[in-house]
């Protein structure tokens, strides 16, 4: 009868911790069935691996022709911690910024395309660091672009 009692009361601990799981972050189905491309990097690309960025260099040049006025477009690749690419493409038609970030590849992010249009981009310097961000947008987004850790 001990046992009986013993192993009820195991079952109901073991229902009760595993009915108590919390599920709110399972991850999303894979990109093959949402129809999402694959991202193909591109030697243009500025890549942002936690902090350690690639292709600066293009990145000043395109904000030079934007100052300029001069037409360009140009893709940020964020990567996540678990290493998915999160993109951001910029255009600039000669007058303002068009600002597209495009989450869907991020396992445990939103999973949206976000777009708006901005007018300049601003740099703002620390001792630690440089933030490259948007400025003059039409919606309110996440407006950082990069930060570059000195």
């Amino acid at each position: 009868m001990k046992k009986l009692v013993r192993f009820v009361s195991v079952l109901i601990i073991t229902l009760v911790v595993v009915g108590c799981q919390n599920t709110e972050y399972t991850t999303k189905p894979n990109q093959e069935q949402n129809n999402i491309p694959d991202y193909t990097p591109s030697t243009e690309d500025v890549k942002d691996r936690n902090g350690d960025i690639e292709n600066i260099e293009r990145f000043d040049e395109f904000h030079q022709n934007a100052e300029n006025g001069r037409k360009d477009s140009l893709r940020v690749v964020m990567y996540t911690t678990e290493g998915d690419p999160m993109l951001h493409d910029l255009e600039y038609n000669g007058e303002t910024i068009t600002s597209t970030r495009d989450t869907r590849r991020d396992t445990f992010g939103d999973g949206e395309i976000n777009t708006t249009t901005c007018t300049s981009i601003k740099f703002i310097e620390s001792t630690e660091s440089t933030e490259y961000i948007l400025e003059g947008c039409e919606s309110i987004q996440d407006d950082i672009i990069l930060v570059n850790l000195d």
